[in-house]
């Protein structure tokens, strides 16, 4: 592989890597395991809250807990509670909890979609003290959560809403350790190249010190992409 100093890690995206100098780690429902390129790429997956009563829920958690065992599955996600959808939150939060530990079993660190949910998160995260990363994607919270969720031992992974003038999301940016920070691109049209520089920018730090720091962190909270290494 390329030079570290020269790789950009997107935790989260639904494609492949657009240029040579990203890596990237693309979201794959439950339902579709496995994808065609499994072997050429490298994946999270999980049963999303946007499937919970839509899918044979114990077929479903079957098929997450077999995709472990494929070497190129690097995260469980994304999981985790949303208050925006009809599915009761007692049944999300009870398959929510099935997947995490199925990430402890595995020791693959875990990508959290949450919507509406961050108390939760927070009482879930003090009341079950999971061993394995704990990585919120997509971040659009206040700054006051975000420090509150770094305390509570979480990871926080921002993608182009910092580009969107969303003064919120940008302080949360602002405030959160580079040591505890992920960049993605999830399903946005911005190129992870830019969503560093502007990060790099906003912050006050050097885009060098932000790819090497944030390579590091992938390496310390993801077990296989360090292995890769």
């Amino acid at each position: 592989m390329q030079e570290v100093n020269k790789i950009f890690i997107n935790i989260h995206g639904h494609r492949q890597a657009n240029n040579i100098q990203e890596w990237v780690m693309m979201n794959l429902m439950a339902k579709d395991y496995p994808p065609e390129d499994i072997e050429s790429g490298y994946y999270s997956v999980g049963l999303h809250p946007y499937n919970v009563g839509k899918v044979d829920e114990e077929d479903t958690l079957m098929k997450v807990s077999l995709a472990t065992e494929n070497q190129n599955i690097f995260a469980i996600g994304e999981i985790g509670l949303d208050k925006s959808i009809e599915a009761p939150l007692d049944q999300q939060m009870r398959i929510f909890k099935s997947q995490v530990e199925i990430a402890e079993y595995a020791e693959l660190p875990v990508i959290l979609h949450v919507v509406r949910a961050f108390n939760e998160m927070v009482e879930f995260m003090k009341t079950h003290q999971p061993v394995v990363p704990m990585i919120i994607h997509g971040y659009n919270g206040s700054v006051q959560m975000a420090e509150e969720l770094v305390k509570a031992g979480f990871l926080l992974s921002f993608g182009e809403a910092i580009a969107n003038d969303h003064r919120k999301i940008i302080e949360a940016l602002k405030s959160v350790p580079v040591e505890k920070l992920f960049l993605e691109t999830d399903e946005g049209e911005l190129d992870i190249r830019e969503i560093y520089h502007l990060t790099a920018e906003l912050k006050g730090i050097s885009m060098d010190h932000l790819r090497v720091q944030i390579f590091e962190n992938a390496k310390t909270h993801m077990a296989r992409f360090a292995g890769l290494f």
